[in-house]
């Protein structure tokens, strides 16, 4: 059955007329006939252009945070549109916004904006190199960090059997064109081994310019850090003058105002921003220690970017943090995400089906298998097809979380306790009726 009703069907044939498969990012890509085309968004809930109405656990992969359309963000940012945008030079209203990031941060030094998640990260990477003088770099299995050649490398797309030895891991290439040179400035290792990535320092710590991760695993499953994992990388990021940069495109100002190092208590070197920063609009940032701000300060890194810090994204970000900083989003948040968690929990318990959810209240997965998940190869445990369509039932009766688990459910702070009901009875009758048609599903990649 298609998710797509006339209208739908009309535009996405539109869009595939000037758009490579209808899509500007191959991941809103279903199929021809599963395709959307969004009309608008209102809050937790998005409206397809046959007025079809879904609570919304994508919320754009993790962006929205207060919710759709918020009223407070979406007045700054037009009063800003109407003063001009992008001058060439710093605006006043940048300034304002980057010392809001400061202060809610708490640890950074200085900050430079850009406009994405991939643009940030790259700008990381390569201050670290320029920084050191050295040119590898150390990322984790089924990290994402932005589709440049240099972290393309083991991403959440790679599957788990093909990804070598434990002891040896093969940084597994996401996407043609990337030159093969680029493979020997990368090495990447499994998410939460102490022991592998201790035997790594004393092997290879004199050559790494910088380690990259996402202090929780934001892009598989949303896993969290065991204990003294975060803490043994800082030291040992320390010792072998490494960069320790935490990719917290996904997690910053989600898990709270100062994003990973309030909830996990470590502190990195550099750290990139992007997503609920801006409730949805386009802005990304780069924050440095004031060691680590030299190496731009000094000249003879490249950074620059026409739209970093134009205006409409700088009233995004300083309307969004005016928004979070009394604490209250983030109070609503626990509470309904925790919510939603321990009943989805409790529906796995009563089916008798093994799982666990995965992850933190405002960023969390439905993982079907045997155990607790702390690293990507854990996957393999993972019954994607009973998931995979579990989801695409779900969104057949207006609930639309992603169908790949490894893509998190995001909460919003417009979630309602009655979002969270509707959610969870969805749930339970999209769960029964796939486990009883469990001999005859197909796949999820095969439909």
């Amino acid at each position: 059955m298609s998710l797509q009703g006339p209208k739908t069907a009309e535009w996405f044939r539109r869009s595939k007329r000037v758009m490579v498969n209808g899509v500007s990012s191959q991941f809103r890509y279903w199929g021809d006939a599963d395709t959307l085309v969004i009309d608008r968004g209102l809050g937790s809930h998005i409206f397809d252009a046959d007025g079809r109405e879904y609570i919304d656990y994508q919320l754009g992969f993790g962006p929205v945070i207060l919710g759709h359309a918020d009223p407070y963000v979406s007045q700054a940012v037009a009063e800003a549109a109407f003063r001009g945008n992008v001058y060439a030079m710093t605006q006043e209203i940048e300034v304002e916004a980057a010392e809001a990031v400061i202060a809610a941060l708490g640890w950074a030094s200085q900050i430079r904006f850009t406009n994405t998640g991939t643009e940030a990260t790259m700008h990381a990477i390569r201050l670290a190199r320029g920084w050191g003088a050295r040119d590898l770099i150390l990322k984790f299995e089924g990290g994402y960090h932005g589709a440049h050649d240099y972290v393309l490398f083991s991403t959440a797309g790679a599957p788990p059997a093909h990804l070598g030895s434990r002891l040896r891991p093969l940084p597994i290439q996401a996407s043609s064109g990337i030159p093969e040179s680029i493979r020997s400035y990368i090495r990447t290792l499994p998410f939460n081994d102490i022991e592998l990535l201790t035997e790594f320092f004393e092997d290879h710590g004199h050559e790494v310019a910088a380690v990259i991760v996402e202090p929780m695993a934001a892009n598989f499953l949303g896993v969290l850090p065991e204990p003294g994992f975060l803490e043994t990388l800082r030291t040992l990021c320390s010792e072998n003058q490494s960069v320790l940069i935490f990719d917290e495109v996904k997690t910053g100002f989600r898990l709270g105002l100062d994003g990973a190092v309030g909830a996990f208590g470590v502190v990195p070197d550099v750290a990139t921003f992007a997503k609920s920063m801006g409730n949805g609009f386009p802005v990304a940032a780069i924050a440095v220690s004031e060691e680590m701000s030299e190496g731009w300060r000094l000249g003879g890194i490249a950074q620059a970017g026409t739209y970093s810090g134009n205006a409409i994204a700088a009233a995004a970000t300083k309307a969004t943090i005016e928004r979070l900083s009394d604490g209250e989003v983030y109070r609503t948040i626990a509470r309904t995400g925790g919510a939603l968690m321990d009943g989805l929990r409790k529906i796995l318990a009563d089916h008798g089906m093994a799982g666990s959810i995965v992850g933190h209240p405002s960023m969390f997965s439905v993982f079907l298998g045997e155990g607790k998940p702390t690293e990507y190869r854990d996957l393999a445990r993972h019954d994607s097809r009973i998931y995979n369509n579990t989801v695409l039932a779900m969104i057949e009766r207006g609930v639309m979380p992603c169908p790949d688990a490894k893509e998190t459910w995001f909460m919003s702070a417009a979630h309602s306790d009655a979002d969270v009901a509707r959610t969870l009875d969805v749930f339970e009758e999209a769960f029964t009726e796939t486990l009883a048609r469990a001999g005859s599903l197909p796949s999820f990649e095969d439909e």
